[in-house]
């Protein structure tokens, strides 16, 4: 016969892990990531709203509700009426964490704040691997893919790829032969010659008309 104490210790062990489970669900479902961002005061995030951005600071995180400082524009706090979704962007060492949030309220006292709630998972993304350095225009590059050669201007390089202005197109995923100048094998590690991937080529404007924005990535040889 099960008496009362072991009866109740049963039931309360039963709630709990009713919770727990309830609490871990709810959790995954806005965040399916391993590692998911760790909101604290004072931490730097970017709010776009119907096309526009902000910079804004974390004032509380308060779980699936957080409070923000309102961005400034023209020295004066902005607000947003209640219900508008924004897409929200975290930048951390671990990566890039975005989430769509809606503005629920707002806070005047002891100081302007916004009140927001996560309305989507957040979603993960690496970081940019390798630092891009910007180019001046002048930095000439020598293509060749099969019989045909061509002369490329570098837009900005970096230790994985480059970006180019050619003046013709080139398929996605092709492969290309590059001859670096020598103020480029540095900043890229490599030597005169260098094969790259295209993966994407787009027409873009110049000062001489249009030409191909290649974007470029390096080919271990």
């Amino acid at each position: 016969m099960i008496d009362a104490v072991t009866l109740g210790v049963g039931l309360g062990l039963a709630l709990l892990g009713g919770l727990l489970i309830a609490l871990s669900g709810r959790q995954w479902c806005l965040c399916p990531h391993q590692h998911c961002p760790m909101l604290e005061p004072g931490q730097k995030v970017e709010l776009t709203v119907e096309g526009e951005r902000y910079a804004t600071i974390v004032a509380v995180p308060e779980g699936e509700t957080l409070l923000l400082i309102p961005p400034l524009q023209r020295g004066l706090p902005l607000s947003f009426e209640f219900g508008t979704f924004a897409e929200m962007r975290l930048t951390t060492p671990a990566g890039i964490f975005e989430a769509i949030v809606q503005f629920v309220g707002r806070e005047v006292k002891p100081e302007p704040r916004l009140r927001v709630r996560l309305a989507s998972r957040w979603s993960h993304s690496q970081r940019r691997r390798y630092e891009r350095i910007p180019l001046p225009d002048e930095v000439s590059v020598a293509l060749q893919r099969a019989d045909e050669q061509w002369i490329g201007w570098a837009r900005d390089v970096s230790m994985g790829g480059l970006r180019l202005i050619a003046p013709v197109s080139v398929p996605v995923n092709a492969q290309v032969r590059l001859e670096l100048p020598r103020a480029l094998r540095g900043l890229t590690d490599s030597d005169a010659e260098r094969t790259a991937r295209v993966v994407a080529c787009e027409r873009a404007p110049t000062r001489h008309g249009y030409a191909y924005q290649l974007r470029l990535a390096f080919v271990n040889d």
